[in-house]
Order: structure tokens, then C-alpha cells, then sequence
């Protein structure tokens, strides 16, 4: 069923007061490494650092949360209204009308370093992905990277204004956009959620969740009025442990914690957090979807079996229990982090586990990789394998540079301004195919 028609089948199904919840699961400037920008190093799983070399920033997401009840996972657009899988009300209509995207799966990049290509060269990158079979498009936004933990002081790359003008080409183009709001002026990773330096004034967990309610609200009001209106939102990145919790220096790295945080050790805060963004969103559209993104896809050689499995279903029940009305589940993926670098076939096979088992758990939510690298082709395959169409898709992480995220396997070769494209790219044309069904 395409997504736009699952918008209308869940309009329907409010009326008749059933819950509907969507849930995506995720596997994250010019920087050739991860999560190493001008703000730092990054790390995944509050351990090993994503980053490899310096460059104007990057991001990597997490976290997620969805409810046992709502949506069939059986189709919907997405992108289309609904119910939070937390408890929200059901029948949410857009405000921002039908969007004209029909696919109910996602073959998706994040491509937040290109911000800094030129106007014509973004063009022709947006082209070339499209032409080769993605339909969505993922970009980060950070609150101000001109700060003074900021992740890029001198141009502000990723702030709202050039996610605005990114997006803007994205929606022209008739592609998916998901913005994923860090809540940062760094990067928001398991082992760094800095807070804004604006916001370190506050001292009592409301007067955080007004900041990040009328942050989001607003940047969403931009977003629209500069033709950029998401179809989804990601309300924090890589949030494991939590979102707003660390003071930090000009490298974007921790000195110390907040006064005030919102800490998985105390889910009254973090559920707080997460209903305020959420507010902020449908307060101003509430047919934008909004997920949540941790990075738990799969067990890491050194974990016990399942490890990662159970970590993503007692988040999800936390949230759910706090309220929090989200509608997509987002896993980060990559081999290198959440698989078995020595090994294609334990990497797929705890992806499948991990995903799979998530599916089974439950069975009306739909989860997406919100990042990966590489692998291509198997964790699309794990997230469209998924029973019942519960997978809803996959976001390449900067798939036009090259860093230890994604080693010998970029799509692109980024040089002198021009994306070239390379060999891994005929992967998504064969995808293209593949999938045609939902496409």
C-alpha cells in the first residue's frame, strides 16, 4: 500500500478510535570520519569513536521508542498522519497536506556534508541519488554551531537556515526528508549529548522542555515556510543514554553534566524532553511523523547474545510507559558498531535477530535503519524482509565521503566540488528493482 493511501486508511481508523504507531529503526560537512567534524571525535555505544579525519562536522544518530499498539504495519505512506505509538491521540490530519510521496519504503542517505558544496553540485548529487533509486534524504540540524562548544563556528553549517535551504531542493525533487534535530550545538552521539550553551541557564526539567519545545516548533515553522516541510522528524540523535546532558568544550566534548538533564537513569526528565519536541512538531504540523533513534541494530562481537535486543525493548517500554506519543523507531546499523567487523555474515545475522526479534515484540510497529555503513545491500534486505512490511527503510550515512563508517565503500568521490560517482552506487540500482513493490 503506498504511503499516502496508509495517510487515508489511518485517518479512517481514527474515527473508529484505533491507535496507530509507526516505528523506524536506524543504523549517522566534509569530514572523512563519523562523527569528527569541527566539534571532535564521536563515538557509538559511549565506546569506540566513529570519527577518522577532521572535517567541517557530521552527525550520528540515536535512539527510539514506539508503542505495542497502533498502526498496521501492513503499508502506509510515510510521512502521513497518525497516532504516537506512546499514547497519543489518534487521527492526527495533516495540516501540511498530501505531500505527493507514494513509495512505503525508504531508500535513504543522510548527506548533511554536502551542505558545504555548492549550489550546483548539491544539485547534481541530489540527481544522481535519485536517479539511482533513493527516494529520501535524512539531514541533521544542530541549534547553533556557531556557539562556543559549536560545530562549525566560522560558516554554521547544519543550523536551520541551511537545513532550509538543503531541504528545500530535497522536497523539489518530490524525496522524503527527515530532519534530525540534534537538541545539540555539537554532535549528539551515546557518548556526548551537549547541551546548548543557550539553554545551560536552565535549572528545572519544565523550563529544558519549553526550550525544546519552542525550538523545535519554531524551526519546524521555517522548515514549512521555506518550502522544506519534513515528512518525518528525529526528535534527538543516538539518545542511549539519554538527551541534554553534558556541558562541553569549544571541541564539542564533555567537562562535566548538566545542572539538569534528561538521563535514562531518570525517565520522568527524558520522557519530558521527548513529549515537548513531539508537542513542538504536531503544534505545528501534525502530519509530520516524529522518531526516536538509539544505537543498539546489533550485538558487537563482545556482547552477550541479544544484548542488543533486550537494551531497544526496555527503551521502547520506557518511553511508551513516560507517554511519549512517538510514531517511528530508528536502530543505528553499521558493521563497524553494531556487527561484527571480521564477519558480513554475524553482522547480518544479529541485524536480523536484533530487527526481527523488535518485529515480533511489536507487532503494529514499523522500524527503520536511521543509520548504516556498509553492507548496502543486507541491511536493506533485513529491513525489507521484515514481517508484515514492518521495516519502512534505511538511511546510508554520508555515503559521499569516506571514513571508518563506511571504509571502501563510499558512493562518491567528492573532489574539487564534483561527486563522482563509484562503484557500490550500481547497488541501489539492482535495490531499485528488488524492491519495486514499494517503491
Amino acid at each position: 500500500m503506498p504511503l499516502w493511501d496508509m495517510h487515508v486508511c489511518m485517518a479512517s481508523r481514527a474515527v473508529l478510535s484505533i491507535l496507530f504507531a509507526f516505528t523506524l529503526v536506524a543504523c549517522s560537512s566534509n569530514g572523512n570520519s563519523k562523527g569528527q567534524g569541527n566539534g571532535g571525535a564521536m563515538a557509538t555505544g559511549g565506546t569506540s569513536g566513529k570519527g577518522g579525519v577532521t572535517g567541517t562536522g557530521g552527525a550520528s544518530s540515536t535512539g527510539g521508542a514506539t508503542s505495542t499498539g497502533g498502526a498496521s504495519p501492513t503499508g502506509g505512506a510515510v510521512g502521513s498522519g497518525g497516532t504516537g505509538t506512546g499514547g497519543g491521540s489518534g487521527g492526527a490530519t495533516e495540516s501540511g497536506g498530501a505531500t505527493g510521496f507514494s513509495a512505503s519504503y525508504l531508500i535513504g542517505a543522510d548527506i548533511s556534508f554536502a551542505e558545504s558544496a555548492s549550489s550546483g553540485s548539491q544539485d547534481n548529487l541530489l540527481s544522481q541519488l535519485k536517479a539511482h533509486g533513493f527516494n529520501a534524504i535524512r539531514l541533521r540540524t544542530f541549534v547553533d554551531p556557531k556557539a562556543a562548544d559549536g560545530y562549525d563556528p566560522t560558516n554554521g553549517y547544519c543550523d536551520i537556515d541551511h537545513t532550509v535551504a538543503f531541504g528545500k531542493k530535497v522536497k523539489s525533487l518530490g524525496m522524503f526528508l527527515l530532519v534530525d534535530f540534534h537538541y545539540s550545538d555539537n554532535w549528539a552521539d551515546p557518548s556526548k549529548q551537549c547541551v546548548p550553551v543557550a539553554w545551560q541557564r536552565f535549572t528545572t526539567i519544565a523550563d529544558l522542555a519549553t526550550a525544546v519545545h519552542d525550538y523545535t516548533r519554531d524551526s519546524l515553522t521555517k522548515l514549512i515556510a521555506g518550502g522544506a516541510r519534513p515528512d518525518m522528524v528525529q526528535i534527538g540523535n543516538e539518545t542511549t543514554p539519554g538527551m541534554l546532558l553534558h556541558v562541553c568544550d569549544s571541541n564539542g566534548q564533555p567537562t562535566g553534566n548538566n545542572q539538569v538533564t534528561g538521563s535514562t537513569s531518570n525517565w520522568s526528565n527524558l520522557g519530558a524532553l521527548f513529549k515537548a519536541g513531539i508537542k513542538g512538531v504536531k503544534d505545528v504540523d501534525t502530519g509530520i511523523l516524529t522518531a526516536l533513534h538509539i544505537d543498539r541494530g546489533g550485538d558487537k562481537p563482545a556482547d552477550a547474545a541479544g544484548a542488543a535486543l533486550s537494551l531497544s525493548t526496555g527503551y521502547i517500554d520506557s518511553a511508551i510507559k513516560q507517554g511519549v506519543a512517538f510514531d517511528v523507531f530508528g536502530e543505528s546499523c553499521y558493521q563497524q558498531y553494531q556487527g561484527d567487523p571480521t564477519s558480513t555474515t554475524n553482522t547480518k545475522n544479529t541485524w536480523t535477530s536484533t530487527l526481527g526479534g523488535l518485529a515480533t515484540a511489536y507487532p503494529n510497529i514499523n522500524f527503520l535503519a536511521a543509520e548504516y555503513g556498509p553492507m548496502q545491500r543486507e541491511i536493506n534486505d533485513v529491513v525489507f524482509g521484515l514481517a508484515n512490511r514492518q521495516g519502512l527503510g534505511t538511511f546510508d550515512w554520508e555515503p559521499e565521503k569516506g571514513g571508518d563508517w563506511n571504509t571502501g565503500h563510499t558512493l562518491f568521490d567528492w573532489e574539487n566540488d564534483t561527486f563522482t560517482a563509484q562503484p557500490d552506487l550500481a547497488l541501489y540500482d539492482r535495490m531499485k528493482t528488488a524492491y519495486a513493490s514499494r517503491l
